[in-house]
């Protein structure tokens, strides 16, 4: 297990934090067990049988096709669905965003998301904690809805906030001020949990109390301990870290 680092020596108060706002993607989910299959309809669908071109798509995403597997910061790991269009416009002009959108929801649709965890359990217990709990992620809001309806732990989620809810997604901090702005909490309560640049540099632009890196994604600590207060492996780590930083401040 790869400990989480230096928390005794952060000027963290814990006893602060309230709420604990998630991304979803690399995160609760597993990245490629839950994207690949999908990437990879998804690449025939727009360049049937070509697999030179295939190959050019594919690495302007961040996609490894032999190995099924995402690069750490691309665009597919980080971006919004327009970040994904513009990039593969910018390869093949002639590709028409309807088009990418209509093929997409085609390639990915019916996938079943992978979680990490047994999420049902690990978030149930955060709520018993005390924690209001959060989604931020820039998927769509309906499709992650689906998904965390599949995981049978959207209940337990105070709010969820897709990249097409209204706000500025990440790497802005806005979608994590409007979930703050939704239970009247300060960002200084709350712990942004992400295995991304974009994660952690939105819980620094929402000035968030506690950036909580997790290495359960495409990104390697190296990509995101710069922006992190601490990593962990993953969110399994989160209730141990939690009672030790409470034991720690003498709480």
């Amino acid at each position: 297990m790869s400990a989480w680092w230096g928390y005794s020596e952060l000027d963290l108060d814990v006893q602060k934090i309230k709420a604990i706002v998630f991304d979803k993607d690399g995160t609760l989910i597993d990245f490629e067990a839950s994207w690949s299959t999908g990437m990879l309809a998804m690449l025939q669908a727009v360049a049937p049988d070509d697999q030179a071109a295939q190959k050019v798509l594919a690495t302007a995403a961040g996609f490894d096709m032999e190995t099924r597997t995402f690069a750490g910061g691309a665009v597919f790991v980080n971006g919004t669905t327009e970040d994904m269009i513009a990039v593969w416009q910018g390869v093949d002009p002639r590709l028409s965003a309807e088009d990418l959108l209509a093929k997409g929801e085609v390639a990915f649709s019916g996938l079943d998301p992978e979680p990490l965890c047994d999420l049902p359990v690990l978030l149930g217990g955060l709520r018993e904690m005390g924690f209001a709990l959060g989604v931020v992620t820039n998927a769509a809001e309906t499709p992650t809805l689906v998904q965390l309806q599949k995981l049978k732990c959207l209940e337990l989620f105070d709010m969820v906030i897709g990249c097409d809810s209204g706000f500025v997604p990440k790497p802005a901090g806005d979608t994590i001020l409007g979930f703050c702005d939704h239970l009247n909490l300060n960002a200084s309560q709350v712990a942004m949990v992400g295995d991304s640049t974009h994660d952690l540099d939105a819980g620094r632009a929402a000035r968030v109390g506690m950036n909580i890196g997790v290495l359960s994604g495409p990104a390697a600590r190296s990509q995101i301990a710069h922006l992190a207060d601490l990593i962990l492996d993953d969110v399994t780590q989160l209730p141990a870290l939690f009672s030790n930083l409470s034991l720690e401040s003498g709480a």
